[in-house]
């Protein structure tokens, strides 16, 4: 019995032992920022006071960002507490205040280190295994390359000045204010890479992105979230938000509509910005003979397929197998 007991007690030293070596090493081989809230303590954080002795300018336009109100909430852990909630424990970065490893500095980190810190906090909008398949985030975009978290004394993002040499901010003088903690309008952000696209809107038939009656995430989930599992969006589902009538079902039905072909609506329409009217790939029956190469040359040459009192019903009719009447 006392061999027995003897035994119990030694594979109890051994476990505990094993599990006090595994949390070392976890906390250990943590990706940075990751690792200095998990080899921090308690006493660690020294809280948002001893912050703004030394970066005064930075506490100041914090009061008026909408994360001051969440992160000063005293019912909220230490480690999501104030500055320290994104930029780690004072109390390691004080160590050595010009060692980049022992604070999280969102202008010098990495895009992957950036969303590490972010995702701490912000779990509950989408996983980082979600945001890691984005062509952003395989683009190396951080969150900072959008959003701004420090604001002016009004509130607002800061300089909308200029973001860049190619484009003013405002880039349409109609843009709406920015929201979602974004540094500018929409337009003007992914402007900044999506150059192509911006300049589609200058062109005589586009969406209403110059006016400001829409902007680009009326249409593009910018980053996936847990709920987007839901609602996983084709192309058709998107345009007939707006286009209701053009959804069908219909009787006799045009495949581009009936979702029956890859691009749906995009096989006709240009989405951004068009030379021809309707936001057209092309004018009259040249569109048409995309698909239709068998009545090219041959069938009424010269006049437009659906301009002419023939094929007018063009995404689908209830009457006419031929789409000649709606």
């Amino acid at each position: 019995m006392r061999r027995w007991q003897m035994s119990t007690v030694a594979l109890m030293l051994v476990w505990a032992l094993a599990v006090g070596v595994g949390k070392e090493q976890s906390k250990k081989s943590q990706p940075f920022p990751l690792n200095l809230f998990a080899q921090a303590t308690t006493e660690s954080y020294i809280g948002e006071k001893e912050c703004a002795q030394c970066h005064k300018t930075q506490a100041q336009t914090f009061n008026a960002s909408p994360h001051a109100l969440y992160v000063r909430n005293p019912k909220l852990p230490v480690e999501k507490r104030g500055c320290e909630a994104c930029h780690g424990p004072g109390e390691i970065h004080l160590e050595d205040v010009k060692d980049l490893t022992k604070v999280v500095s969102f202008s010098k980190s990495k895009p992957k280190e950036i969303s590490l810190a972010c995702l701490r906090c912000h779990a509950d909008t989408m996983r980082l295994s979600q945001w890691h398949r984005t062509s952003h985030a395989q683009s190396d975009v951080a969150c900072t390359s959008c959003h701004q978290i420090h604001r002016d004394e009004k509130g607002n993002a800061g300089n909308r000045e200029k973001l860049s040499k190619f484009f003013p901010s405002p880039l349409f003088a109609t843009a709406p204010e920015p929201k979602a903690l974004l540094k500018t309008d929409e337009v003007t952000l992914c402007g900044q890479c999506h150059q192509r696209e911006v300049n589609e809107f200058r062109l005589n038939f586009h969406h209403p992105i110059p006016e400001g009656r829409m902007v680009c995430s009326d249409c593009h989930d910018v980053h996936p979230s847990k709920a987007s599992q839901k609602r996983m969006r084709v192309v058709k589902d998107m345009c007939v938000t707006c286009h209701a009538e053009k959804s069908g079902p219909f009787v006799f039905e045009h495949d581009p509509v009936a979702g029956w072909t890859s691009e749906g609506c995009v096989e006709c329409h240009r989405p951004h910005g068009s030379h021809n009217p309707r936001l057209l790939k092309a004018f009259s029956r040249g569109l048409c003979n995309q698909c239709h190469t068998d009545k090219g040359n041959n069938h009424y040459p010269g006049q437009s397929c659906w301009n002419v009192g023939c094929h007018v019903a063009v995404h689908g009719s209830n009457t006419d197998v031929w789409l000649r009447q709606p």
